[in-house]
């Protein structure tokens, strides 16, 4: 099971990605999103905790979709379930 700091990272990851795809430096992400140029720092650098409609805004501000998803746990599924992989 991924730790919340590895589901952070992968999706910093996936940001960071876009930006360099788009062009868009830490400067133009934090206009685009209304913010400050140093909290779009600490938020890329995990140095604060965001919240969904954070990461929605990020997204949105690159024009992405974000729906996180869920799904059941293999390690907790009762045997009458069956779990998706």
């Amino acid at each position: 099971m991924k730790t919340v700091d590895h589901i952070c990272s992968a999706f910093l990851r996936q940001i960071l990605l876009r930006m360099k795809e788009l062009g868009i430096s830490q400067t133009d992400l934090a206009k685009r999103m209304k913010v400050s140029r140093p909290y779009i720092t600490k938020v890329l650098r995990q140095d604060v905790n965001f919240s969904f409609r954070t990461a929605a805004k990020l997204a949105r501000a690159l024009q992405m979709d974000f729906t996180p998803e869920l799904h059941p746990s293999p390690d907790h599924c009762s045997e009458r379930l069956e779990c998706a992989s």
